[in-house]
This record gives C-alpha cells, structure tokens and sequence, in this order.
C-alpha cells in the first residue's frame, strides 16, 4: 500500500476550505486534488450578480480549474477557457501559480432567462446554458520568454467533468476521473461552497511510483475509482469536514497520503497602470470619442474594478507611450 496519514493525526479540529489539497494513493501510482472553495469562489460571483445558473456553471468552471492547475508545475497562469453556443457564450477563470483566482462569464442575458423559463415550465431536467459545438481549452502561459501550451477539446457529455475526462482521454492519455459539486446560498448573505475531486492514473515510467503487474494496478484504479464515486455532494461541500479526513474516509483502504495544503484566494491581476497601458494604446482620436464629460471610464471584466481617466491625463499617458515605443525601436535598430 501507499503513504497514509501519520498515526494519530487528528484532521477533524482543522477544517478548511480556499484550499486546494493535493494527495497520492498506492504508492504514487494515482495523484489528486481535493479542492475546497468559499469565500474566493462567493468574492467573485458577488462582483458579477450572474443569474444563479450562469453563477453555479462558472463555478463549476473555477473549481476545476484550480484541481488541474495544481497537477502541473508552472510559474505563470493557468487558464480554462470554456466556449459555447447556447446562452451561455463564454466562461473564462485563471490560476496563479501563487493561487490567485478570477473568473467571468459572458451571456446573453434574455436568452438564459427564456431557458431558465422553459426549464422552470417543465421543459428539461436542467438549463442548457452552453448549447452544442463548442469548446474547452487550457493555457499554460509562464511569461512571454516562454512557449504557451495549449490543449483544445470539444464539450462533450452533460457537464464541464465529462469534457474534462474527454480532454484528458485524447490529450494527455491519463485515465482520470474528476466530480464537482456547487451550492448556492441557502439563504441570503450566507456563501456559494464550490468543491472538486480530481484522481489521475500516472504513468509507470519514471518518477518514485510503485511498480506493480499492470493488472494488479488496472485493479487499484477501478477500486480508487469507485471509492471517489462513492462520495456525496454534501459530504464534499462539508466545511465542517476537514478535506484531510475526507481523503482518509474514501481512501484508506488503497492507500492515500494528502500533501501540503495550498491556499486559494480570490484577487485579479488588473490595475489603474496596466488600463492605463491598454488605452494609451489606441489612436487618441478613438478614445475622445468614447470620452463623456471628459472622463473614460474602463472596467474589469473578471473583478468590476472601475478605473477612470480625464482625456487630458491619457493624452499625456499616450505621449508617454509613443515615445517609450520610438525609442524602443531606434535602440533596436542601432544594436
């Protein structure tokens, strides 16, 4: 059997959650996460005041997100980028790699309220926000000195897991296998709790995995998978379950060591210098014509930050910038 928890180790006193818990079993030979979120998750769904459907999907989005994230080693941004064709068009989050999340979702609003309607009349089990034909996609981008990755998969299944398994099916060729649960305020003011289990089958070669015959660890898998299977929404949503403890009630018996927790938090990337940056950019006669009563007002898609500027505060900005990039390019063409 794999690493277990230390011998008397109490995870019942230390509750969590923002936190994303990474965790072997068997020996290495299957990893995961268990992801945990609260606060991030009801800090960024607040900004937006989606209607609550298009609020569970996104995060649903956030946290599978932060569960693949954590599976990989990169110092940059994690994005999942999903696209549909139904009223829902669009939901995007990233992941720092220092744990900083941000999400939003575009949609057309009165075609997700007709939906939400039809539903409501008896029309379907659930709100096909996302429509047919679209597409999920994960970026990797570490800076610009680096080369950004990118996997693209088509939606596929009733849920953002089943294009998750799917991805991973044709991608990255590791059987894996991920549940997601969201709740929504039970009442108002109280928060959203968002959770994932991720268990990914790793490959034999390399790294400190226990070797084994591939039927015995074919066996394992279909055990490890079945003990994930048996877990509940509200067991995985307890905030009075420490993620810990959730691991060894499911796991114990194939082996599970959780690793180091990792927190979660909710903060964006934008500020007023980088907006600045963005629409100094433009041609200055573009932006007299966005300008009322003399002020240009640009606002944060992921956190609805509101950053405003007098025109005469850009014209001096964009001089600036016209000069940065002349000099730019003269150093380049006498080096």
């Amino acid at each position: 059997m794999g690493a277990q928890a230390p011998s008397g180790a109490d995870f019942g006193t230390n509750p969590a959650a923002d936190v994303s818990l990474p965790f072997l079993i068997n020996g290495g030979a299957f990893r995961g996460r268990l992801v945990r979120l609260t606060a991030a998750v009801t800090d960024i769904l607040e900004r937006h005041k989606d209607p609550a459907p298009v609020a569970a999907l996104l995060a649903e989005a956030m946290v599978a997100a932060v569960a693949l994230a954590g599976g990989l080693k990169y110092n940059g941004v994690f994005t999942l980028q999903v696209q549909g064709k139904g009223p829902v068009h669009m939901l995007v989050t990233d992941v720092t790699s220092e744990g900083n999340l941000r999400a939003c979702a575009k949609f057309d609003a009165a075609a997700v309220e007709a939906e939400i309607t039809r539903v409501q009349a008896g029309g379907g089990l659930a709100p096909r926000l996302l429509g047919s034909g679209g597409h999920l996609a994960f970026t990797v981008d570490q800076g610009p000195d680096t080369e950004r990755y990118q996997g693209i998969v088509e939606l596929s299944g009733e849920s953002l897991a089943e294009s998750v398994h799917n991805y991973f099916r044709q991608s990255e060729q590791l059987e894996s296998a991920l549940k997601v649960a969201v709740a929504a305020p039970a009442m108002p003011g109280a928060p959203w709790t968002a959770a994932a289990l991720l268990l990914q089958r790793m490959p034999q070669e390399g790294g400190a995995i226990r070797l084994a015959p591939k039927e015995e660890l074919d066996d394992d898998w279909r055990t490890a998978v079945i003990l994930m299977g048996s877990v509940t929404n509200s067991e995985m949503l307890d905030l009075s379950l420490a993620p810990e403890r959730l691991l060894m009630r499911l796991f114990i018996t194939v082996g599970v060591g959780p690793l180091p927790r990792r927190a979660i938090h909710a903060k964006c990337r934008c500020s007023r210098t980088r907006s600045e940056g963005i629409i100094a950019s433009f041609p200055m006669d573009e932006v007299r014509d966005y300008a009322e009563n003399g002020m240009i007002h640009m606002t944060c898609e992921f956190c609805r930050a509101d950053y405003a500027f007098a025109v005469e505060e850009l014209e001096v900005i964009a001089e600036k910038h016209r000069a940065s990039l002349e000099a730019d390019t003269q150093k380049d063409e006498t080096s």
